[in-house]
């Protein structure tokens, strides 16, 4: 088989199935959806109700009303309360869910704004000024309802307010359906995997057939000495030590010998014939906002995934290092390792025991 057959059989097991926005994002965009389809909804029982007392008032009240709409007069300071505060909560919402969203779009490389927009946000914009202008010029006062055609004056005002936010939260629920399905092409033409489940990690040691395998790895042997070091590493830190398995140069996955330095899990599970690399310093929950790594051509990012502590490994370039610490703040414990660190005990286990 070709090498570069061989490398791409390696890749297709390895390979996420696709990069998508991180979770929190997503329940983000529900969450501004809901309030702005609940907001419709009672804006349509507000305008139906409108509507059908404006009736009630030029008939005579000769079709009577509805008991619908009787619950909604009943109830319609509850009612109005509630449409004002999800106003503010869908308003200020989608303020800061296209922040969120041009933060998380900078960490894997897109910065056209064009993204966050589209022709519905104009219509909801348009439509939300045009019914607060409509607010303030009214010219009937609700607490100066005297007679009959100043409450209906009042309500077809009211009408025609109710309507235009209709029609605004119609474009701003268009808008955020728009830019939700524009941010997830961009993410997944981007690569960057924002998800820790995306990454799936390798169950076992994946070998290449002989021909297709590069040239051996010069470092010592695995003995037990150097499994002694690695131990005093996670004794002398009372922590756990990471140390990265490669096997054939290209299948990579992290354990973890915890702070006891009891090696019987690790030693068990490392194949036979891969480079093992025990790294000083253990992964951590430190911030990353001032963390700087030092240069390298190549990085192994650990990453733990806080809700199932499954551990994940990350090749990291230098340019990606913004998308992995953007990653890495919503990971339990995370470390960004240089490829070529001095300080990484590293030793071939034999090819069989």
């Amino acid at each position: 088989m070709p090498q570069s057959a061989a490398v791409e059989e390696i890749n297709s097991v390895v390979a996420p199935p696709g990069a998508r926005p991180p979770r929190e994002w997503e329940l983000q965009t529900f969450a501004l959806m809901v309030a702005a389809g609940v907001a419709a909804l009672l804006g349509m029982l507000l305008l139906a109700s409108d509507v059908a007392v404006r009736s009630y008032l030029a008939n005579d009240g000769v079709d009577g009303l509805s008991p619908l709409v009787g619950w909604v007069l009943d109830n319609g300071d509850v009612i109005s309360a509630l449409y004002l505060v999800l106003g503010f909560g869908y308003v200020f919402g989608f303020i800061y869910w296209r922040r969120r969203t041009v933060a998380m779009l900078t960490t894997v490389g897109d910065s056209d704004p064009h993204v966050v927009w589209h022709w519905s946000v104009t219509g909801w914009y348009g439509a939300l000024m045009l019914s607060t202008w409509l607010l303030f010029t009214r010219t009937v006062d609700s607490s100066h309802l005297y007679d009959r055609d100043d409450l209906m004056n009042w309500l077809g005002w009211d009408i025609a307010r109710l309507a235009i936010r209709l029609v605004g939260l119609t474009c701003l629920l268009i808008a955020v359906w728009q830019i939700r399905e524009q941010v997830r092409e961009r993410v997944a033409t981007s690569g960057v995997i924002l998800r820790f489940r995306d990454m799936p990690p390798r169950p076992s040691a994946i070998p290449l057939p002989p021909a297709a395998r590069p040239a051996p790895v010069e470092a010592p042997a695995a003995d037990d000495d150097f499994w002694g070091n690695v131990a005093a590493l996670a004794t002398g830190r009372r922590a756990e030590i990471a140390v990265l398995e490669t096997t054939d140069g290209l299948a990579r996955r992290w354990l973890l010998v915890p702070e006891s330095g009891d090696l019987g899990a690790v030693r068990s599970a490392v194949a036979p014939g891969a480079v093992v690399s025990a790294f000083p310093e253990p992964p951590d929950a430190s911030e990353t906002k001032d963390f700087t790594p030092r240069p390298a051509d190549e990085y192994h990012g650990f990453l733990e995934d806080a809700d199932s502590g499954a551990v994940w490994y990350q090749s990291v370039k230098p340019n990606r290092v913004g998308a992995f610490l953007a990653r890495a703040r919503r990971a339990r414990r995370w470390a960004l390792y240089p490829a070529d660190s001095p300080e990484a005990l590293t030793a071939v286990l034999p090819p069989s025991r």
